[in-house]
């Protein structure tokens, strides 16, 4: 398994979570795994083809999780509820999408299944490729959590088989502003030239470390803009699946189904959440210190 299969994973983790979660993890050193046992207690898995094939999984522990979803919700939340694995599915597709959009940038083409979230205690991960994966453990103040990459270079038989379960998600969209827009994502923390050749995964240190990424309204906004796109394609090919495949398999048709409805709250209020950094972002700082009420006829009070 080559570095520079991996690295754009390392990457895109650490940007996702210090972007959306405000949560600086700390990568450890990365060893193989050669069970299928999952070294945490809720997993977000997502599948990858094109000119590299496998599959990625980050698994989370219960304290990490929770308090990672509270933050990108502005809650606190304590226990596992459906709001924590929608993130896990989010934060797992976003993870996924960065590191696409790096890899891309170096012209290897890649696409993406919709991510599944598996929990509970002793669960599993089936990698698409049976074979060893590469376990990168991260610490942050409120747990820890891995990332679980199993993925090679695709073999020419195989790059017109459709036989791994991977939708054709493609990473960028024909939307010339969406392809802008997710490129800029990418681009907000690109990792120095020298990392992307680092050594493979025995060096002690893990990724060349990075600067921090930019915190302006405008950033923010290219992200949530870029998940956005992300979860509309995943909706739109669950939809396109119920519609176009009447002999599809009876447990993916239930969980398309139930999932839709899902996906259609997350997308309302990513675009809520969207309209809102837009408005302020036109606000000066001198209108958000001193702000005004404009008259109104209803203000029955005020003397003439």
């Amino acid at each position: 398994m080559e570095a520079k299969y991996i690295n754009p994973f390392i990457a895109g983790t650490v940007e996702v979570l210090k972007t959306m979660a405000f949560v600086r993890p700390i990568a450890g050193k990365p060893y193989a795994k050669k069970t299928d046992d999952a070294h945490g207690d809720v997993s977000g898995i997502i599948g990858i083809t094109g000119d590299v094939i496998g599959s990625m999984a980050v698994s989370f522990s219960n304290a990490c999780i929770c308090h990672i979803a509270g933050t990108m919700l502005g809650e606190t939340i304590d226990e596992l509820t459906r709001d924590v694995l929608d993130a896990v599915g989010e934060i797992t597709n976003m993870i996924s999408g960065v590191a696409r959009t790096k890899m891309e940038k170096e012209g290897v083409s890649v696409y993406a299944a919709i991510p599944s979230v598996v929990y509970g205690n002793n669960h599993t991960i089936n990698h698409i490729l049976k074979a060893p994966s590469i376990v990168i453990p991260f610490s942050t103040a409120r747990g820890a959590f891995v990332i679980d990459i199993c993925i090679r270079k695709t073999r020419e038989a195989e790059k017109e088989s459709a036989s791994y379960g991977v939708q054709n998600h493609k990473t960028k969209t024909e939307d010339p502003d969406a392809r802008r827009r997710e490129a800029d994502a990418g681009a907000a923390n690109r990792r120095p030239a020298a990392a992307e050749g680092a050594s493979p995964p025995e060096a002690d240190a893990g990724p060349v470390k990075r600067p921090d990424p930019p915190q302006t309204t405008a950033d923010r906004i290219r992200l949530l803009r870029t998940r956005l796109s992300e979860l509309v394609a995943a909706r739109e090919a669950m939809s396109r699946q119920l519609a176009e495949k009447p002999f599809l398999e009876v447990d993916k048709r239930r969980l398309y189904k139930k999932n839709i409805p899902l996906f259609d709250a997350r997308i309302k209020r990513l675009k809520l959440d969207i309209s809102a950094l837009e408005m302020l972002e036109k606000l000066t700082p001198d209108k958000l210190d001193n702000p005004t009420l404009s008259s109104h006829f209803q203000h029955y009070g005020r003397k003439k």
